[in-house]
């Protein structure tokens, strides 16, 4: 081969011993990740459960419930919804709902100050309605175990300062096999961020969190840097961060109690958008983070390029056959094992599937999201606010 593909092969394979390095290093954190122990109802702490909705009528009802539905002392947790600008019938569904549940609290919104994340600029409201120190964070579409709340209660302590937990797509009926299949390989591809967030957090290395089930401290919003307003996304990324900067722990909740459920996009094109959004803070991320997620999608990148380097030299499809064979082996071998200690069934053959696109997936989202643009709850965006 020329000196020059050499060179890229050489610098190909460097990428991929970090691959095998990250995977290594998530594994051993996640080998030490244990459930916490259920505290009992005199232990519990009072907790503060915010829900943001927009335009949530289909679902706003059933995750309200959920909540209600807890085995959790009644005078220990609130729930306050706060309704941001919604155009649909969510206001009048939690009016129905307040009325019911006297302890649920509502905030509506009207309007979203120019050049602040309407997400950022919900949260910031509602979180001056909560008076507690811990706050639980969910999404409107997400149903709940009863022991939800029982969980992440038994994780706080004076050094806790975050914690997330797994979230998990489900969808339980579908039109014909072709959607049942790409379904499972969309729970798959979001499956295999989260153990990787959780491998890593164990190691103490925060890459980020999922804002529809975590919780966290009020007194990290004692300042105006917990959340980057300018940034459309990432305010889950943003509180973890803020948490560790300040020396607190941030944890991944493992009890299986803590799994929270989630509508998934109904099309293929929604949920590339979906994943083009959650991309588009990457880069504002922390610098180990940045380096991580460089370094990861130059290595998916390689195995896209390298086949096209075949018309100068066809011995670079061997070389290229090797990288593929280190991509899947990591792969499989991680998620295998995650899904397993989760006790999360999956369909091996759909797993193949989703790894047979994956590196190309999450090259384009990646470019998608640190260029280009996303919808979000009806209105277009770019990574930043416009001031």
């Amino acid at each position: 081969m020329p000196l020059s593909l050499y060179i890229i092969v050489a610098v190909s394979y460097a990428l991929a011993g970090c691959y095998v390095l990250y995977i290594l290093y998530f594994l051993l954190g996640f080998r030490r990740l244990k459930a916490p122990a259920l505290k009992e109802d005199a232990d519990l702490p009072p907790l503060s459960v915010l829900i943001c909705a927009r335009n949530e009528e289909a679902v706003i009802e059933t995750c309200v419930r959920s909540v209600f539905a807890q085995d959790y002392p009644g005078d220990k947790f609130r729930v306050l919804v706060v309704n941001d600008r919604s155009e649909d019938r969510t206001a009048q569904i939690l009016e129905k709902l307040a009325a019911e549940f006297p302890s649920l609290k509502l905030l509506h919104l009207n309007s979203c100050p120019k050049g602040i994340s309407p997400k950022k600029h919900a949260i910031a409201r509602g979180l001056e309605y909560c008076d507690t120190e811990f706050i639980l964070a969910t999404d409107a579409d997400a149903r709940h175990d009863p022991q939800w709340l029982r969980s992440y209660a038994s994780l706080c302590n004076e050094k806790l300062g975050a914690a997330t937990g797994l979230s998990l797509f489900r969808k339980d009926e579908f039109r014909s096999a072709w959607e049942r299949t790409w379904q499972s390989m969309q729970t798959l591809e979001a499956l295999s961020h989260n153990v990787v967030i959780a491998g890593a957090m164990m190691n103490g290395f925060v890459i980020t969190a999922n804002g529809n089930n975590m919780m966290y401290r009020k007194s990290l919003f004692n300042s105006n840097t917990a959340l980057k307003n300018n940034v459309v996304t990432g305010d889950d990324s943003d509180i973890v961060y803020e948490a560790q900067s300040r020396g607190y722990d941030v944890l991944f909740n493992a009890h299986p109690a803590s799994v929270v459920r989630l509508e998934p996009e109904s099309g293929i094109g929604a949920v590339v958008n979906q994943r083009v959004r959650w991309a588009s803070h990457v880069m504002k991320a922390t610098l180990p983070v940045r380096i991580l997620g460089l370094s990861v999608f130059l290595f998916y990148l390689s195995t896209l390029l390298l086949p096209f380097l075949a018309f100068a030299d066809s011995a670079v499809l061997y070389w290229w056959g090797g990288l593929w064979l280190i991509k899947a082996a990591c792969d499989f071998a991680y998620m295998s094992f995650t899904l397993h200690k989760f006790r999360i069934p999956y369909n091996f053959g759909h797993l193949f599937l989703m790894e047979l696109v994956h590196a190309l997936f999450i090259v384009w989202v990646g470019l998608a999201g640190t260029f280009g643009r996303f919808t979000w709850k009806g209105t277009e965006y770019q990574k930043t606010m416009k001031p």
